[in-house]
C-alpha cells in the first residue's frame, strides 16, 4: 500500500463534547483523542472496538457531520478541516454514509424513488425522467427491482433497507463511503449478502471505505487493513491477516480472544481470558495509556507516559509501552 494514494489522510484528530448538567460545571468528553491514520483510495479501511469507544464519532468527523475540536482532516489532497457552508458543499457529494439502522434513515412517508433521488436533486437540474432512470438503474445495481420504487420503506424487510440505503448513497457517484456498522442491525444470514454486495459495488464504482463494525470476524473478510480503537484512541494498525495472526497489543488480542467459537468442544477447550479491572471513565483526564486499568501486562510507566503508534518496521503499528 506504500504506493497508493491516500484519499483520507487524519492528523491528530481530536472531537470533544460539552455536557451539561443540571446544578454542575459542564464537563467535556473526549470521544476521539489525537487519532492519525490513512485510507488509500480504493481500499477497504476496517474500524474496530468496543461500543462506545469513538468508532462512529471518528467516522462522522471525518465527514465532517461533526466539526473537529482539533487536528485535520484531508481528503484527496485538500485540507477540509476548517471548511464549511459552500466551500465544504462540493465535497459532500464525494463522501457519503451508510446508516447502521437502515429503517430509521428512510423517511417512511416518501416512496423509495423519492428517497434515493434527494441527494441527487439537491444540485442538480434534471428532468423527472432523468431522475427516475438513474433511481431505477441504481435500485437493479444493488439488486432490487426496478418497480421498487413506487413502494414505501415498510414494505421491505431489513436487508432491503439497507440496500435502499446504499443505492441513496451512490446516487451522486461518491469516492468514499463510511460504512458505520452496516450489517449489525441486520439477521446474520442477510449480512453476508450485504457485505457482498459491498465488495461488487466497490470494484464497479471504485469505491473507498472506512468500515466501522464490532464483529471481528467480517472485518477480516471485507477489509484490507485494520486499525483497532479503545477509548478514542487507535492502538493498533496492520493487514486484515497480519492483525489476527499476530496481534501485538493487550487490548486487540483481549478482541479477538473474544469472538465466538461455533464448535461448542472447542469454545470450552480455548475460553478467553476475560479482561479484569474498572474501565476508565472518559470524562477524566488522563496522562497515560488508557488500557493502563485493564492491562495485564501495565508496568508503572504505562500510567504517565501515553504510547504512540509505532511502526515495528512492516507497516504494523501498535501503541504499547511493553
Amino acid at each position: 500500500m506504500s504506493d497508493a494514494e491516500p484519499l483520507i489522510e487524519v492528523k491528530n484528530l481530536v472531537k470533544e463534547f460539552t455536557l451539561h448538567r443540571s446544578f454542575r460545571p459542564p464537563v467535556r468528553l473526549r470521544a476521539v483523542n489525537g487519532v492519525s491514520f490513512s485510507v488509500f483510495r480504493g481500499e477497504t479501511f476496517g474500524l474496530v472496538g468496543e461500543s462506545g469507544c469513538g468508532k462512529s464519532t471518528l467516522g462522522r468527523t471525518i465527514l465532517r457531520i461533526y466539526r473537529p475540536s482539533s487536528g485535520k482532516v484531508w481528503f484527496s489532497g485538500a485540507d477540509i478541516t476548517g471548511l464549511s457552508g459552500k466551500a465544504l458543499a462540493p465535497y459532500r457529494r464525494r463522501m457519503q454514509i451508510v446508516f447502521q439502522d437502515p429503517y430509521a434513515s428512510l423517511n417512511p412517508a416518501m416512496q423509495v424513488r423519492d428517497i434515493i433521488a434527494e441527494p441527487l436533486l439537491l444540485k442538480n437540474r434534471l428532468s423527472r425522467e432523468d431522475c427516475d432512470q438513474q433511481v431505477r438503474d441504481m435500485l437493479i445495481q444493488v439488486g432490487m427491482s426496478a418497480d421498487d420504487m413506487y413502494k414505501y420503506p415498510h414494505e421491505f424487510s431489513g436487508g432491503q433497507h439497507q440496500r435502499i440505503s446504499i443505492a441513496r448513497s451512490l446516487i451522486v457517484r461518491p469516492e468514499f463511503i463510511l460504512c458505520d456498522e452496516p450489517i449489525s442491525a441486520l439477521d446474520v444470514s442477510i449480512q453476508a449478502q450485504v457485505v457482498n454486495l459491498l465488495e461488487d459495488l466497490q470494484r464497479e464504482f471504485n469505491l473507498t471505505y472506512l468500515f466501522v463494525a464490532h464483529d471481528l470476524s467480517m472485518v477480516r473478510h471485507i477489509s484490507r487493513r485494520i486499525a483497532v480503537m479503545y477509548m478514542g484512541e487507535i492502538v493498533e494498525i496492520a493487514a486484515a491477516g497480519e492483525i489476527y495472526e499476530n496481534p501485538l497489543h493487550p487490548y486487540t488480542r483481549a478482541l479477538l480472544q473474544a469472538i465466538p467459537v461455533p464448535d461448542p468442544r472447542r469454545a470450552r477447550e480455548s475460553l478467553p481470558n476475560l479482561l479484569e479491572g474498572e474501565l476508565p471513565s472518559p470524562l477524566e483526564e488522563r496522562q497515560g495509556c488508557a488500557f493502563f486499568t485493564r492491562c495485564p501486562q501495565a508496568r508503572e510507566t504505562c500510567r504517565i507516559r501515553r504510547p504512540a503508534l509505532q511502526d515495528t518496521g512492516t507497516g504494523h503499528q501498535v501503541a504499547c509501552l511493553g
